[in-house]
């Protein structure tokens, strides 16, 4: 009789016992290194659904390709294999054409114009085609302008853009582009970016301060940087929807809420940031040029580049949706 009251009195203090509850993880892929503009918004994002959570969720966060490049990681994401990645805007055109539009030359001509343009009824509009095709897009960090850095010389003219070779991610708006701006365009992958500058299979490549800094391409032979404003790099954060539609309600608001959050976080990690890196890759060397004839860039951008990725982004009906929505006049091609 003892050792059975001894067993129901270890058992009921068992029962009373709290148990731990084991947290949800999910996995982030990241192309560039941690600390870069790029993964300013994941490592906003991670804090804020853990600390919106309570420790119920994790994030981790893989940085550097760790998971396969920017191509491979979209697509696993799409197929509800890999919750969340964060990748260049023109790498998810293929996945939706649509998107495509918030990389057309010249769309916005500013900073407060790129933030405008993917917050609000904007961001719903782009938010809804990603979903059509197995995306959701939660946030996005901002990467600057895609400003021209090379190895030969510097460019302050359109003239000068002849007989060199750019890398260029597989976007055939920047294909484009780059034939209208005179130059030579070569897709290559980001996880190869690097060694393809280093070894002269291309001249240069478009990227702001921050990642120029981060990806450490003055050691790749990036002499020459030229602020050129024909598009502003942005980054989206998206999120499976296989995975978001088999979320509660609550989990849905909640990552929704954190992805706003993050977005907010990276715009402000850019702004401080930015300057800095400038002013440091400066001092180290780095010349920096400005156009003289930059209206010319814009002119060959509206007279070409719309004109013929007008159907390869969605049509003018979908581009005009689309500047509606940020509240500027419709483009009469």
């Amino acid at each position: 009789m003892k050792f059975k009251s001894l067993f129901t009195a270890v058992l009921a203090g068992m029962l009373a016992m709290p148990f731990a509850v084991q947290a949800q993880t999910y996995n982030v892929a990241v192309g560039d290194p941690k600390g870069s503009d790029q993964a300013s918004v994941t490592t906003a994002f991670e804090k804020h659904v853990e600390e919106m959570s309570n420790g119920r969720i994790k994030i981790e966060v893989f940085y550097g390709s760790a998971l396969g490049d920017e191509t491979e990681t979209l697509r696993n994401v799409q197929n509800g294999t890999l919750a969340f990645a964060v990748a260049g805007i023109a790498n998810v055109v293929p996945f939706q054409k649509k998107l495509g539009i918030l990389t057309l030359p010249y769309l916005w001509n500013s900073l407060d114009e790129a933030v405008k343009g993917n917050t609000g009824k904007p961001a719903e509009l782009i938010n809804s085609y990603a979903v059509q095709s197995g995306f959701r897009i939660l946030g996005y960090s901002y990467t600057d302008f895609r400003f021209i850095t090379n190895s030969r010389k510097p460019i302050t003219k359109m003239e000068d853009m002849k007989d060199l070779k750019f890398r260029v991610p597989q976007s055939a708006v920047l294909i484009a582009s780059y034939k209208a701006f005179g130059a030579s365009p070569t897709p290559i992958s980001w996880s190869e970016t690097f060694t393809a500058l280093q070894q002269g299979v291309v001249d240069g490549q478009c990227n702001g301060y921050l990642t120029y800094q981060t990806m450490k391409f003055g050691e790749a032979n990036q002499k020459y940087l030229t602020e050129v404003h024909y598009t502003y790099h942005i980054q989206p954060l998206v999120m499976s929807e296989r995975v978001f539609r088999k979320l509660s309600k609550e989990d849905q608001e909640l990552f929704v809420e954190a992805g706003r959050k993050a977005q907010q976080d990276a715009l402000d990690f850019h702004i401080k940031y930015t300057q800095q890196a400038k002013e440091q890759l400066i001092k180290e060397g780095l010349v920096v040029s400005y156009l003289e004839d930059e209206e010319k860039w814009k002119e060959a951008a509206l007279t070409k580049v719309w004109p013929e990725m007008e159907d390869f982004v969605g049509g003018k009906e979908a581009i005009n949706e689309y500047l509606k929505a940020m509240g500027k006049p419709e483009w009469n091609n």
